[in-house]
């Protein structure tokens, strides 16, 4: 543990006309009141924006007639408890005075709705959106516990798992209540982060990378810059397509969110992109290449002949990999942390050891 950082709001670099538009597009424009991926998508914009500080910018207009009724809606639907108290206190940060924030969380905790969430996750989650809310008790140290250990593990961070990476950095957001909140210095979670950015990197996964930075800042920690470059391209490729009413609502939503919160955080200057006009998908145009598959299978068939040191294994991957992949690498292995994120990605010298999983589930190994 070190420094203390505190972490500056940056919201007001957020796009005048871009705001009102996406709040129109989530509340109103992409899917049915009672759907709840209606919740998941607009539980996000506005935790975005209310971490942003996005308060002035915001028309709450297409949500007022909403607001009213999440208490009648929470008692039908208790199992979506977390986003409907998500969407309540964000509401209210934002300047919707009138959301019933009292009555759902003492109806939460009547209902003792926490005490049924498996994952230590989201056990973490709802200890911070009831302390936002000024229900919260007292601080449950053993969660803390497990989590910090979980996320101070940076050998588990070496191999591909998604449920892991965006265990860890949401863990993160939640310790620092999304830039609410100081945080410590810890250089294990550091390389814990650094290490899941490098499998993003790796892979050309945007939605993860952005992520890794905004956890990274969060934790007060240096971001490298080529990372935060790649954010504001990827931000800078996100477009708005039309589609119609029947379509598929599988786009890049959430990666256009976190490139933007990402790139309000580091810049000040989130969804510069202008808005939606009446388009009701959003896609990336960006796609970055991978050296993850290829780095994986050129290890893989050298079997027992893998080693753990990066410089020996260079000059006997290379001819193996792309042009593509090998500018990939190239990028970050001059990164400190690049020579023990190899050692643990190349799997030499383990015929005995199970592949060592981390999660956050009560009662595995974290």
């Amino acid at each position: 543990m070190g420094d203390v950082v505190s972490l500056p709001r940056s919201g007001t670099g957020c796009a005048r006309a871009a705001v009102p538009a996406l709040m129109d597009l989530f509340a109103r424009r992409r899917r049915g009141r009672h759907d709840p991926f209606w919740l998941k998508e607009n539980a996000e914009l506005l935790q975005i924006l209310a971490a942003l500080g996005a308060t002035d910018l915001v028309d709450l207009d297409p949500l007022r007639p909403r607001a009213g009724s999440l208490m009648q809606e929470l008692r039908f639907f208790p199992q979506y408890y977390r986003m409907y108290l998500s969407i309540a206190l964000d509401l209210r940060a934002l300047g919707l005075s009138e959301v019933p924030l009292e009555e759902m969380a003492a109806f939460i905790l009547a209902q003792d709705l926490p005490a049924g969430e498996l994952s230590d996750l989201h056990r973490g989650e709802v200890q911070l959106l009831l302390h936002r809310a000024g229900a919260g008790g007292a601080p449950d140290g053993a969660l803390a516990a497990r989590l910090h250990r979980f996320a101070t593990q940076p050998a588990g961070f070496c191999l591909p798992n998604r449920r892991a990476a965006y265990d860890l950095t949401h863990i993160v957001f939640h310790a620092a209540d999304y830039g609410r909140r100081p945080l410590a210095r810890d250089a294990a979670r550091r390389r814990s982060l650094i290490h899941v950015g490098l499998v993003a990197w790796l892979e050309g996964n945007l939605d993860l990378l952005a992520e890794v930075t905004l956890a990274l800042r969060l934790s007060g920690e240096t971001v490298p810059a080529l990372w935060d470059a790649a954010v504001a391209r990827g931000a800078d490729d996100m477009m708005f397509e039309a589609g119609h009413d029947a379509g598929p609502f599988d786009d890049d939503y959430h990666q256009y969110l976190v490139l933007n919160w990402a790139l309000g955080a580091a810049t000040g200057a989130a969804f510069r992109g202008g808005g939606p006009g009446q388009a009701r998908l959003i896609r990336s145009r960006a796609r970055p290449a991978s050296a993850l598959h290829e780095l994986s299978l050129a290890l893989l068939d050298m079997g027992e002949a893998r080693r753990p040191d990066w410089a020996q294994m260079r000059w006997r991957l290379w001819p193996a990999l792309s042009q593509a992949a090998r500018a990939r690498l190239e990028a970050v292995e001059t990164l400190p942390e690049f020579g023990g994120f190899f050692a643990g990605f190349a799997r030499a010298g383990q015929r005995d050891a199970g592949p060592q999983i981390a999660t956050t589930d009560r009662g595995a190994r974290a």
